[in-house]
């Protein structure tokens, strides 16, 4: 038991370690696309989001959960809508608000690699993409700047370039070092479209690892200083629910212990149920009765002294086994029938003869003796002895 104990606690230990070794272990960099403005991984918005009060100066800055026509239906919201995503989606609802909001003199900013073709078709624009990846397509400047700044984001990303019809008013905001435009405003009624090609110049790695944060900011520049409308529908979705289990869900250690202690009840009482099952009862056989009801009868009338009445049944039970068995007539016990039951069943000649002698006396007599009926007992099982051991004659 105690070299048991030993391996145990070494179990118990070795476990214990790698918990704390996963615990402690560094984190993949989790280099996702997401834009969203909580996320603090390379591809997060987190740093934009926390510098935008600075952009725009004791002006509010709203998350919006929700699709652009249901934050639009409000025709006096007025500012600046800001959407960063790797796809700006909108169908043909989303759209029209959109034309609607900026008609009215507002400005919408849109950072995509690809725009909902409802978008592209009225503004007569479109985005593709760079078949090479040359140094000269990540890096990018204003051209708006008398001394062209170079800015360069993320390598080994493909790059996106805008072409516009030049006809509809566009205008070039930037351009990369390859020559192709990736940022300009488009006029719309009395507001501006601001169309970028290159949202990962607006994620915490352009801002923080590449120390880059004034792209962003010129970029945003761009924009008068007013209410800004930061879009977070397309990339998370409505807002969720505001209860307790929205906490676990956000927190993978905390998301991770619910889900094992879920697992852990249901295996707690599927194995507790399964020990408390209420026994099932051993069904015995039905009893064969008969017997035990012969017993009775005889005990009944062997008790009362009517031996004559036992050993008449007794009689009659013999003959009927006779009929069944050897198939003879028994209404005459004569020496014929004696013969014929010695030749079929193979008894002993003299123990039929006493057979017969014995049934012609009790039959004869009002009463008998107990020691009457207990002969004819004896003198039947003797013959069932014969009968059952000994070849029975033919016919």
């Amino acid at each position: 038991m105690k070299g048991y104990r030993n391996y145990i606690i070494l179990i118990v230990l070795l476990f214990g370690a790698l918990v704390m070794l996963e615990y402690f272990r560094p984190k993949p960099v989790d280099w996702s696309h997401t834009y969203t403005r909580k996320e603090k991984m390379p591809f997060g918005t987190y740093a934009l989001y926390d510098l935008l009060p600075s952009l725009f100066p004791k002006k509010e800055v709203q998350e919006v959960r929700e699709p652009i026509y249901n934050l639009l239906q409000d025709s006096t919201l007025s500012g600046n809508y800001v959407f960063i995503h790797n796809y700006f989606e909108a169908d043909s609802v989303d759209t029209n608000a959109l034309l609607d909001f900026v008609s009215r003199g507002n400005q919408v900013f849109i950072a995509a690699e690809n725009i909902s073709r409802f978008l592209t078709d009225t503004l007569k624009f479109d985005t593709h993409h760079l078949d090479n990846n040359t140094p000269d397509s990540t890096a990018l400047y204003f051209t708006s700047q008398q001394k062209h700044l170079v800015y360069t984001y993320p390598k080994n990303q493909e790059a996106v370039y805008l072409e516009a019809d030049h006809k509809a008013g566009h205008v070039a905001l930037g351009r990369n070092k390859a020559g192709y435009l990736n940022f300009m405003k488009v006029p719309f009624g009395k507001g501006w479209f601001y169309i970028n090609s290159a949202p990962l110049a607006f994620t915490n790695y352009q801002l923080l690892t590449q120390d880059q944060s004034d792209y962003a900011a010129t970029a945003l520049s761009h924009l008068p200083v007013a209410p800004v409308y930061w879009d977070e529908y397309q990339k998370q979705g409505r807002m969720e629910s505001q209860s307790k289990f929205r906490v676990l869900m956000e927190h993978e250690p905390l998301t991770w212990a619910y889900y094992i202690a879920l697992a852990s009840m249901v295996l707690f009482l599927l194995f507790k149920s399964k020990r408390t099952q209420r026994i099932i009862p051993v069904a015995e056989p039905p009893r064969n009765t008969t017997l035990d009801f012969v017993k009775t009868i005889g005990s009944l009338y062997f008790n009362n002294g009517d031996h004559k009445n036992i050993a008449e049944k007794k009689i009659a039970y013999f003959l009927e086994h006779l009929r069944l068995q050897y198939h003879l007539s028994t209404n005459t016990l004569d020496e014929e029938l004696k013969d014929r039951i010695v030749n079929k069943s193979g008894a002993n000649e003299a123990l039929v003869a006493n057979i017969f002698n014995l049934i012609s006396s009790i039959r004869e007599s009002n009463s008998i003796t107990a020691q009457t009926l207990m002969m004819l007992n004896n003198y039947l099982e003797e013959f069932n002895a014969q009968t059952s051991i000994r070849p029975k004659a033919n016919a």
